[in-house]
């Protein structure tokens, strides 16, 4: 009877939520962390947790981790002392197994592969591009990247990196030293910029990159550094260190 009375009485309340990744399916045996308490809880093999803390205890932050994953980190609204607080949810990034761009797929990451480029034309006028169309596919829609890299916020800035879709050239008349000629190209060119939004992830090597529009247009895009795409002196894009002679394409569909 005792017991059941203190029990009664406890202010104590709960923070509570789940933990999902991407895709919304549940992540188990993750570990949920409340800043500024030691202990450490975990989720159960729905995801959901539920952690209890003393009823004076002020909760700012929550953190949600898994081996494989990475982290995410919650503000939680304040709430009057006698309130609970609203339940929590994490969507956790897997970890990429390897550096490089990974595009959100319906159920999966589909890893960009690398195409080298490709300079074709005139001494006056050359066209910069691919020759082949990539085999990664994206839907429709707003796009999530995952961009896994060593390089350091400020490091990866001076990459200049840019997001285009992409023409193809089939034959088109360029200019050279004796006058406009017409010139078999048979390249994927830059048509136009997709602007995008870039956000360090917490972890240490992984950024997120998300179109600021949907993408609606079907065809073929591709990420470059230092915006080779776009480059009109070609001596610049040879002098380039060969990793930066290279494109990431996928295709909307």
């Amino acid at each position: 009877m005792l017991l059941l009375l203190v029990l009664a009485c406890s202010d104590d309340r709960a923070v509570t939520g789940r933990v999902l990744d991407i895709w919304n399916k549940p992540v188990g045996n993750a570990t949920v962390v409340i800043e500024g308490v030691v202990q450490r809880n975990h989720s159960g093999s729905d995801g959901v947790f539920a952690i209890e803390i003393p009823g004076k205890q002020v909760v700012s932050r929550v953190m949600a981790g898994r081996d494989g994953y990475i982290r995410e980190i919650l503000p939680v609204d304040p709430v009057a002392d006698d309130a609970d607080y609203s339940p929590l949810t994490f969507h956790l990034y897997p970890e990429p197994a390897q550096p490089g761009f990974y595009g959100v797929g319906r159920d999966a990451y589909v890893h960009l592969s690398t195409a080298r480029v490709s300079l074709v034309g005139t001494e006056l006028r050359h066209y910069t591009g691919i020759k082949q169309v990539p085999g990664e596919q994206l839907p429709i829609g707003s796009q999530r990247f995952v961009f896994s890299s060593t390089l350091r916020s400020s490091e990866l800035s001076r990459m200049n990196l840019h997001l285009s879709r992409l023409d193809f050239v089939d034959h088109t008349l360029v200019s050279g030293i004796l006058g406009r000629t017409d010139a078999t190209i048979n390249l994927f060119v830059a048509a136009e910029e997709i602007p995008f939004d870039l956000k360090s992830l917490p972890s240490k090597d992984d950024y997120l990159l998300v179109t600021r529009e949907p993408l609606k247009t079907p065809g073929i895009y591709a990420f470059h550094a230092q915006d080779v795409l776009n480059e009109e002196d070609p001596r610049i894009i040879l002098s380039l260190p060969k990793e930066m002679q290279v494109v990431f394409p996928f295709e909307i569909l």
